[in-house]
Parts: structure tokens; sequence; C-alpha cells
């Protein structure tokens, strides 16, 4: 139950006002609850969309949804694409980038990631009909969230010093990881059948390139490119589903 709690309180603004005893490696441990902070997650965009279309028409309660998503994230993984994409293209050495990552203003390579990040999704997600579109918003967290672990397992941690990816990065066990798997993948099953296999299969070969760029840069992995490989995933699936359904079915 701890590590339920810690994993809904680090991925999400879900105000649970509990003070929990942390030891060296609690935050990798709750790694197994990332989906289930995912669902958490899902549920909330799509009752937000759900919500908002009752009373408003056209993109604006996908926009809702989207802004529903950043809300209850507290623009976690959206913080970490903007200082990603600042850093690595900087065009300069390893050092540099990582220097330019912990730096708290945004650039304009940020700025660009951010605002298309958040245009892509709204675009995603007004090609499909109304009954399709809620479940791809509530599954997409799910999804990313069930992959992460998995990236994590597969990384190192490319600074010297301490950081929050340092918390994760090459701490937790196969058996946490697989389970975090596992129980993402069944969800996505159960939410969009093997549209949503097939997604998650997508998503997964995406951060898997998107891992191997990144270590072409850095050597590693930092909290800022986990969370830019959360909304990366999060595209993939959107992106595949769409194209899935419009091209097979």
């Amino acid at each position: 139950m701890k590590s339920l709690i810690l994993a809904i309180q680090f991925l999400t603004r879900i105000p649970i006002n509990i003070n929990i005893e942390t030891k060296e490696n609690s935050f990798a441990d709750s790694v197994v609850w990332f989906p289930t902070a995912g669902l958490l997650i899902g549920a909330f965009n799509a009752l937000v969309y759900w919500l908002s279309s009752r009373v408003l028409e056209g993109m604006l309660p996908v926009v809702c949804a989207v802004l529903a998503n950043v809300c209850i994230t507290g623009a976690l993984h959206v913080d970490g694409l903007a200082d990603t994409c600042d850093g690595i293209f900087s065009a300069r050495k390893k050092e540099r980038m990582l220097e330019i990552m912990k730096d708290s203003r945004i650039g304009s390579n940020g700025t660009l990631a951010v605002v298309f990040d958040m245009l892509i999704r709204i675009a995603i997600l007004l090609s499909v009909p109304t009954f399709k579109m809620i479940w791809l918003i509530f599954s997409a967290p799910i999804a990313s969230r069930a992959l992460i672990p998995l990236l994590m397992k597969l990384s190192v941690y490319a600074r010297a010093e301490g950081g929050m990816g340092g918390l994760f990065l090459g701490k937790q066990g196969w058996s946490r990881t697989l389970a975090a798997f596992a129980a993402g993948m069944i969800m996505v099953w159960l939410s969009l059948d093997f549209v949503g296999l097939a997604a998650f299969a997508m998503a997964m070969l995406t951060i898997i390139l998107f891992r191997s760029y990144i270590y072409s840069k850095l050597q590693g992995m930092t909290g800022d490119t986990l969370g830019a490989a959360n909304e990366i995933a999060e595209i993939a699936y959107l992106l595949t589903a769409v194209i899935i359904w419009r091209q097979f079915i």
C-alpha cells in the first residue's frame, strides 16, 4: 500500500496527504504501481472529457481532456519533454546538454516541443469518433506508465550526481518491472482489445528507439528524458490506434 501511495504521489497531483517513510529503493519499488497511477490519470481525463462534452461542442471537450492530463500530472512529463529538447537539440557536448536540461528556464526548442505535443494530441483525438476517443483518452496514460518502468530497467543514469532519475534508473528488479508491464498490457487489452495491444507494442518500439537516440547523446537517461519518453509513448500509442482504425477496421 505504501508503494501505491508513493507512486500516486509521485506521478500525480492527487492530494494524498500521507507522509511515507522512504528507504533507498522505495521509489524504485513503487514502479509496480505505475500502471495503476496511469489508470487514475486516464479515468480523470476521460471523465473530464465526458462531462465537458455534455455542455461544450467542437474541439473544446478534447482541449479540456488534454488540459486535465496536464493538471493531474502537474505537467511533470511535459516539463521533462521541454528540458530534454532544450538540451539534446542545443548541439553541445554531453556535459553542457545536461546543464541546460537542469536549467528551469525554457528555450525555443522546449517551447516548440510542448506546443506540438499538445497540438498532435488534440489533432489525433479529433480524428476518431467519441466512443473510441474516450477509451483512447483513458488507456493512453496506462500504456505509457507500464512502459516507463521497462525503459528505466534497460537504462543507466546519465548524470554523475543525484537527481530525480537517479531514484529509479538501475534500481528496480525485473519482477516489479515485468509486473508493471504485464498489468499495463492487460488493462490496455481490456480497454481497446487487439488495437490496444498493437498500439502498446508500437509505443514500446518507439521508446526503445528514443532510448537509442538519447544514449547516442548522453550515454544514459535522466529524469527529464524519462518524462519525454512518457509523452512520446502516449503519442505513439494514440497515433497507432487511430491509424489501425482508419486503415484496417
